[in-house]
């Protein structure tokens, strides 16, 4: 229910106030969100943003201290141009009631409005009242709460059920409620604090996708970004997740959020329970913890704003540095062609899947790897058997035949879904190992369809005759394994029409993954040694066949250690680099083990 009409309907006294929606409401609830501070009518004129400043407000101000509603607080508080103001705060007589402060029987009372919502011994017209009276004071401390969110920053929005428990619901304003929520509820073991994060397997493939996204988001989120959480498990409160397992609970904030990505079944929990004498002694300082609470809405907003931020994206996902993300950023906003070369392990399709995911939505997101045997008839169009029943109607003999249908590829497909979107939604199409297929034979009149877009550039297609064209919002990037001299690079023509983005080892990223999943030191030492081994292979071979750092980004190198990533991972690659030629593995072994 809305805050201030539960609040109007059982708190305030309708013969000093007329309604919810007036401006002596508004000033009056305003003074009472100040508590013991007050506020003056500067304060009041800033935080309402009355039209008409202080010449609207005083009179409205001046009719609540006529009827005793507000008082002189007897302090005075410098203005901004330097002036002393009065400080108004609510009168004596109604301070108990519009101050979001609670005492022991409170909570006894609360639990038994539970209870009588939930089948149990009904309350007496007394205690019904009172129930009425405490979940309307409840609502004070949602006030209060979109008070503090305002303080730091976020819009807070609040409500509290008219029936049920005593309970208390936040969120981010325009923020998904459904997947990150706070509460507060008051009842027999006291107020409980919590903030939940709703389970990404939910059945709605699309609203768990966008779930399971804002979960690596989280995950991604620097130190500083998830500094809020961390401050509440080393005050004590209770990091967990729950699932059909039962409980597991976390030491720290990193870890919980690990597990969030890790398993999209669990719902992650952040709780505190203040029992009912600790409730008491706060007295309206409850409002402060659930202050607290609040300041993990700024990692709500961090991840949300990555995931709208195709450079935050990229920044959280990759590891890069914010200028190399702003600049693929915007070449692709230059470019709907990119390839993404250089050697194995450089995350080249890691990259090309985060860059396609932060410009579009996943629906309209399509990966295909290519091979040697990959032909036109896979990517655009091609003539493929299907079986038919050619029975005529009524008849029970057996009919089936044989036809040949003409059935569009992977590309034709996306390029039909692009060009009926709505609003012109970006599509893109992700080719992994784009160099490994004879791209004349694959894309065929493609070459010129991709350079040149539109209606007005249409090509017959080779089977079906039909007029085709590449629309504005159809992105393709594809990658290619520089080191594969297996294959033939790419040709002029082709190069033409796709901006090359050049992926090298990048040792930052190693250091920067462990920083955040296991230790500095070793990420230091990965970097160090995956760095010394490849200055040995630049020089025995080239830079296209080099390392790449993505070999030791895992979570379990302390674990396996050094040895095993050289024998099961980099000795292989090494080996079919060097075309038999053993003698220099010796050498590379030690630039990798040897000690630093």
């Amino acid at each position: 229910m809305n805050l201030d009409e539960l609040i109007f309907d059982v708190l305030v006294d309708k013969a000093r106030v007329t309604g919810p929606n007036t401006w002596r409401y508004k000033v009056l609830m305003a003074i009472a969100d100040a508590g013991d501070y007050g506020a003056t009518d500067h304060e009041l004129v800033d935080l309402l943003q009355a039209p008409g400043g202080p010449s609207n407000i005083r009179p409205r101000r001046n009719e609540l201290v006529e009827s005793a509603y507000v008082e002189d607080a007897g302090v005075k508080r410098p203005t901004s141009s330097g002036s002393q103001a009065t400080v108004w705060r609510i009168g004596s007589g109604d301070r108990p009631i519009l101050t979001p402060a609670f005492v022991e029987d409170d909570c006894l009372l609360a639990a038994d409005v539970s209870a009588a919502a939930t089948g149990g011994p009904q309350l007496t017209q007394a205690d019904r009242l009172a129930g009425e009276m405490l979940r309307a004071r409840f609502a004070l401390l949602g006030r209060r709460a979109r008070k503090a969110g305002a303080e730091i920053g976020v819009a807070v929005d609040a409500s509290v059920a008219r029936s049920g428990p005593i309970q208390l619901g936040l969120w981010r304003s325009g923020g998904d409620r459904a997947r990150f929520t706070l509460g507060a509820e008051l009842d027999g073991s006291g107020l409980r604090l919590s903030a939940t994060l709703g389970p990404g397997d939910t059945g709605a493939s699309e609203a768990d996708a966008r779930t399971q996204r804002f979960r690596a988001e989280l995950a991604s989120l620097t130190d500083e970004a998830i500094a809020p959480i961390e401050r509440l498990v080393q005050a004590g409160w209770e990091v967990s997740t729950t699932s059909a397992l039962g409980l597991a609970t976390f030491s720290s904030a990193r870890d919980w959020l690990r597990a969030l990505v890790d398993d999209p079944t669990v719902a992650g929990h952040i709780s505190a329970t203040l029992a009912p004498p600790e409730v008491a002694k706060l007295g309206e300082g409850v409002a402060a913890r659930i202050g607290d609470l609040l300041q993990i809405l700024s990692v709500d907003a961090a991840a949300e704003t990555a995931m709208r931020d195709p450079v935050q994206a990229l920044v959280n996902g990759l590891l890069w540095d914010e200028d190399r993300a702003r600049n693929l950023i915007a070449l692709a906003r230059r470019s709907k062609q990119l390839l993404f070369a250089g050697p194995p392990g450089t995350g080249k399709t890691l990259a090309a899947r985060i860059l396609a995911g932060a410009l579009a939505d996943k629906s309209r997101i399509k990966l295909v790897q290519f091979h040697p045997t990959y032909a036109y008839e896979d990517f655009v169009e091609g003539i493929r058997p299907a079986m038919t029943d050619d029975r005529e109607e009524g008849s029970t003999e057996e009919g089936m035949a044989l036809r040949y249908n003409i059935r569009p590829g992977v590309f034709k497909t996306l390029v039909t879904s692009a060009q009926s979107a709505p609003g012109n939604a970006p599509h893109f199409l992700v080719i992994d190992e784009m160099n490994r297929a004879n791209l004349a034979r694959v894309l065929g009149e493609l070459l010129f369809a991709l350079e040149y877009r539109g209606p007005e550039n249409e090509v017959e297609l080779a089977y079906s005759g039909k007029p085709f064209h590449v629309p504005d919002n159809l992105w393709v990037i594809g990658t290619m394994n520089t080191a594969d001299r297996s294959v033939a690079l790419l040709d002029a023509a082709m190069r033409r029409r796709f901006k090359e983005v050049r992926f090298d080892v990048d040792y930052a990223v190693i250091r920067r993954w462990h920083q955040r999943h296991t230790s500095a030191e070793l990420g230091e030492e990965a970097a160090a040694r995956l760095q010394r081994l490849n200055d040995e292979v630049i020089e025995l071979l080239d830079d296209d066949r080099a390392i790449g750092h993505s070999f030791l980004v895992r979570s379990d190198l302390a674990e396996v250690g050094f040895e095993t990533v050289w024998h099961e991972d980099l000795e292989p690659v090494l080996r079919d680099h060097l075309l038999g030629r053993t003698d220099d593995l010796p050498s590379l072994r030690e630039a990798f083990l040897g000690s630093l």
